[in-house]
């Protein structure tokens, strides 16, 4: 899956991404979709919207997945490095549902690069 795959199918579980979207198709590339999609997310933890968030962390697990090297580094470089950001001033049960619902992959790639600082 390539960064137009990943447009349509964020587009078709969340489509309230869509506009946001129409700036990243100008940049034609993973990390503008990627920091896209990131800042919606944000926007989803700061609102509480548990429903929407869940399908947000649903599809991001999907694209890292199932994403070509591209995509995945997007996802390792923009989006797992902002999540310290984005749960900081949530409480500690709405950071521990966000981590929670992170695949396995990116729970290790979050604790691999808080922890690469501490080497």
């Amino acid at each position: 899956m390539n960064y137009q795959d990943a447009i349509a199918e964020i587009n078709l579980a969340l489509p309230s991404c869509e506009n946001a979207f129409k700036e990243a198709y100008k940049a034609n590339n993973s990390f503008m979709v990627i920091s896209t999609f990131t800042r919606q997310i944000r926007n989803l933890i700061q609102d509480q919207n548990q429903r929407i968030l869940k399908d947000a962390l649903q599809k991001m697990n999907e694209l890292y997945d199932k994403g070509d090297t591209a995509l995945k580094n997007a996802i390792e470089n923009v989006f797992v490095y902002a999540l310290d950001s984005m749960t900081f001033s949530c409480g500690s049960e709405r950071r521990k549902l966000v981590f929670s619902l992170l695949s396995a992959g990116l729970n290790t790639k979050y604790l691999q690069q808080v922890y690469k600082t501490g080497l």
